[in-house]
Formats: C-alpha cells, sequence, structure tokens
C-alpha cells in the first residue's frame, strides 16, 4: 500500500503550479507495472537512460496524460488524454512515444496537465 510519505510533489519552476501525491519510481519492474490495475494515481517514472519510451495502457482504468521530461528535467513532449487499451477491441491497442529522448515520464490523470499549465520547454522541480 502506498502512502503519503511514499509520494513527491513536482512543481512545474515555469509555471509555478505542484502536482502532490505523485508515486515515484526508478525500478524497471514497477515503471513496466505503471498505474495497471489502479483506480487512481500518479506516477513519476524514471528510466535508466535517456530513450523515446513507449507507455501502452493495458488494464488501466482511467486515461492519462503523459509528460516526458528530459534528464534536466525539462518538459519535452506531452500526451493529452491517453486512453486505456480495451483487451478485446485491437483498434484501442496503441503506443505512445515521446517525439524526443527522455528521462522520466509523468502519467497523471487527463486534465490535469492543461489544469496545471504544463507545456514542452517547461522547467519540473522534484526530489529524487
Amino acid at each position: 500500500m502506498i502512502t503519503i510519505k511514499d509520494t513527491i510533489s513536482i512543481r512545474n519552476a515555469s509555471r509555478k503550479t505542484i502536482i502532490d501525491k505523485v508515486i515515484y519510481s526508478g525500478s524497471i519492474l514497477k515503471n513496466t507495472k505503471g498505474l495497471m490495475f489502479s483506480r487512481s494515481g500518479r506516477m513519476l517514472m524514471k528510466s535508466p537512460n535517456d530513450s523515446r519510451t513507449a507507455i501502452w495502457m493495458p488494464f488501466m482504468r482511467y486515461g492519462l496524460d503523459l509528460v516526458f521530461i528530459d534528464r534536466s528535467k525539462t518538459v519535452v513532449d506531452i500526451i493529452y488524454n491517453a486512453a486505456p487499451i480495451k483487451i478485446l477491441k485491437p483498434g484501442t491497442w496503441k503506443l505512445y512515444i515521446p517525439k524526443e529522448s527522455c528521462r522520466y515520464v509523468l502519467e497523471i490523470e487527463s486534465g490535469l496537465a492543461k489544469n496545471k499549465r504544463f507545456a514542452i520547454g517547461d522547467r519540473i522541480e522534484f526530489d529524487n
């Protein structure tokens, strides 16, 4: 069970906004599972290398905004309203791939990236 003390806050230094209660993961296994099977949640996943990490969303119960952040903690791409995969509907099977290499992927509920005014080029701050 994840508790509040197991989470971090993401600060958008460019827009002066904060997203609280974000689960941080630097583990490949935890990153692979992501938010699958959860009813809600936010997660910041760190990759060991810079890459154009593909995100797919089987067993998700809700849509996400995906914020891709490079190693200097700058937003390099945002995908809004990424839809969950429906296993029995192949038309929903989609990979979400950033336009540029990134080190981190922030998964937040759909609409929050726009609500918090995230934009490509924004500087992000968090402790990890």
